[in-house]
């Protein structure tokens, strides 16, 4: 699992003046944007997406391109590089909060929300202490 990556983009420009992109390692991606410093955000964005759905699906990732294997398809396009490091990333998506439904008694679920309980904390904490994590916490 490599942390930085960087893939080519194609850059092409749009009948409308904006922009057109695509990863060529990536069949099916398309990015429109107005200019290259929104083109390129956008890009940095759906690599993200990219690289981190195929690791959770277990797929490795595609080879970059080298440019002289890369066709472009009008004289004006234009091959960029997008580079991203994927801790941050990574770290942000193994924390994003999901949702699991779970099943109890009618009496207890109205018990819980009578007494004000937060359901998702305490299924949290008793998953975390079923699974002997122990978080520390901090005083200040």
């Amino acid at each position: 699992m490599s942390n930085h990556l960087i893939y080519p983009i194609v850059v092409e420009k749009a009948e409308d003046g904006g922009l057109g992109m695509y990863f060529p390692d990536f069949p099916g991606t398309a990015i429109l944007s107005l200019d290259i410093a929104e083109g390129i955000r956008k890009a940095k964005d759906m690599l993200v997406g990219l690289v981190l759905e195929k690791e959770e699906q277990g797929q490795s990732l595609p080879v970059p391109s080298v440019p002289e294997n890369i066709s472009l398809f009008d004289e004006s396009d234009r091959i960029v590089f997008v580079e991203v490091y994927m801790p941050p990333y990574r770290n942000e998506a193994a924390n994003k909060a999901v949702t699991k439904n779970c099943t109890l008694p009618k009496w207890l679920r109205d018990a819980g929300e009578e007494a004000g309980l937060n359901f998702s904390q305490l299924l949290q904490a008793s998953i975390k202490e079923a699974l002997g994590i122990k978080l520390i916490e901090k005083h200040h």
